[in-house]
């Protein structure tokens, strides 16, 4: 067992990469926060952002560049709005999936940087709720759970599996965004010739009976349009 935990992210198109070194016990250090600031929202075009908060000594991010061509600078963006010159937003100058958001403002805050929570790799979003950082409702039934052995995080490019978070699900579960659920999920060949996506969306019943009784049948309306004209 080591002596420190490992969550990863990347872009979308994997230029940009990063690894958040945590050591172990320290994981009330970090959070995630949800952040409803129309700066926000209009930065990351949701109504809602979702950060990990983290501090900055943990982080340490790294460009791949794909051609000769492209730069650093290029890969790696940065912008700061006029009226917040405290504040840098950073984000992938190809395929513009924002990565990160670092503020001085209060002064304490400049020791953190805040990372998208989409940017993190699949498997580590679910690990989360085992590092402490999503409390599970299930606070009686905890086990010691053995970390497996995390493979070499030199600089290698690493490859992205998108499939439903349950922690999240369970985090809308009974409000209005639970009644639809969609599952998607991707997979490529190693050698990247070959990629399968799926979609899967699900309803449910009382969705169903819902959109239903709103409605009437053809013979129901036929018959009532008889008894108007009559």
């Amino acid at each position: 067992m080591t002596s420190t935990d490992y969550l990863r992210g990347s872009c979308h198109c994997g230029r940009n990469q990063y690894i958040v070194h945590m050591p172990r016990g320290a994981s009330e250090t970090a959070q995630i926060v949800f952040d409803s600031d129309f700066r926000q929202r209009i930065s990351s075009a949701a109504p809602l952002s979702a950060f990990l908060r983290v501090p900055l000594s943990w982080y340490h991010s790294q460009t791949f560049a794909f051609f000769p061509d492209e730069s650093r600078p290029a890969i790696r963006r940065v912008f700061s709005h006029p009226a917040e010159q405290h504040t840098l937003r950073h984000f992938c100058g190809f395929c513009g999936t924002p990565i990160s958001y670092w503020s001085e403002q209060p002064r304490s805050e400049a020791d953190y940087i805040q990372l998208t929570l989409g940017s993190l790799l699949t498997e580590d979003l679910h690990g989360l709720e085992e590092l402490g950082l999503i409390h599970s409702d299930d606070e009686d039934d905890k086990m010691d759970i053995v970390a497996a052995p995390r493979p070499d995080t030199g600089s290698q490019l690493i490859g992205r599996d998108v499939t439903g978070i349950p922690w999240f699900e369970n985090l809308i579960s009974g409000s209005r965004l639970g009644n639809l659920q969609t599952t998607r999920g991707s997979r490529e060949s190693r050698d990247g010739r070959i990629r399968v996506e799926w979609e899967v969306t699900e309803w449910t019943a009382d969705d169903d009976e819902e959109a239903s009784s709103g409605k009437r049948k053809r013979g129901v309306a036929d018959n009532d349009d008889q008894n108007n004209t009559a």
